[in-house]
């Protein structure tokens, strides 16, 4: 493991990865970007029950951090997590890793950012692209999120009021999501689906409290109609965060994937 590895200095902050490297090098490559809203949460979020087993496996995992909400709106997380893959391109060779190709794993509004980044274009160039996306339990259409219908109860970590502004208005800068309707398409994954986009791995719990899975379900059914590779896994029973992510099949399920669209 490499901890708090510079890789970007935006506005006098310095924005820091952590690596996790397999025993076998060179190593296929992902970024992990974590949950939390855009407003709080850390790259070492759950790296121990996530990111260690999938390196265990032979994939090499860069947690990185983006600055959240109340520190930058959209795009920034989007760009930081750009800036990390170019970062990653360049440094490679330093760590034993294959970075020709990369793919994105990220949790609810890390999920997000991970689908953002593999379906929008990067005006500095190609070298922040990804070639395989997973996407846990993330929206798709920040435009359907104030009348969405929760499948199940609130996940036991939310233990008071959600924010108000929402999570989704506080990641625009605006008081209200329906404020800036431009502004929440484009930061909508479902807006940018195009042909030959990477293959994705979508996975949803059928029972979330937070974000529905009709937000993967509708993701999934763009991407496959614009002919992309696109697999949908819905968990029984599972709401957000849920712990059935962590299990070993559910994990093994993101290295298969990953191994079989990054290794040569």
């Amino acid at each position: 493991m490499h901890r708090d590895v510079g890789y970007a200095t935006v506005d006098g902050l310095e924005l820091r990865l952590d690596l996790y490297l397999p025993d076998v090098r060179p190593a296929p490559l992902c970024i992990w970007l974590h949950g939390g809203g855009w407003l709080r949460g850390s790259r070492s979020d759950r790296a121990d029950a996530r990111l260690l087993p999938l390196a265990a496996t032979g994939v090499a995992v860069a947690a990185v951090q983006y600055r959240l909400s109340g520190q930058a709106p959209f795009p920034a997380p989007l760009e930081d997590a750009r800036a990390a893959v170019r970062w990653l391109r360049a440094h490679a060779g330093d760590h034993g890793l294959d970075a020709t190709r990369i793919g994105a794993w990220g949790a609810s509004a890390g999920g997000h950012l991970a689908a953002l980044l593999a379906l929008t274009d990067d005006p500095a160039g190609d070298n922040s692209s990804v070639q395989a996306v997973v996407s846990w339990f993330a929206p798709s259409d920040l435009l359907l999120r104030d009348s969405d219908v929760p499948e199940g109860p609130l996940p036991p970590f939310v233990t008071g009021p959600l924010p108000e502004p929402s999570f989704e208005a506080r990641l625009l800068g605006v008081e209200d999501v329906r404020q800036d309707a431009d502004a929440a398409r484009a930061a909508s994954p479902v807006a940018h689906v195009r042909p030959g986009a990477p293959p994705f791995l979508l996975m949803h719990g059928d029972r979330d409290g937070l974000i529905p899975s009709a937000h993967s379900r509708a993701l999934h059914r763009a991407l496959r109609a614009e002919g992309v590779d696109s697999t949908l896994w819905l968990l029984s029973g599972a709401n957000h965060e849920d712990p059935a992510f962590d299990f070993p099949a559910s994990l093994a399920a993101v290295s298969a994937f990953l191994r079989t669209h990054l290794l040569p």
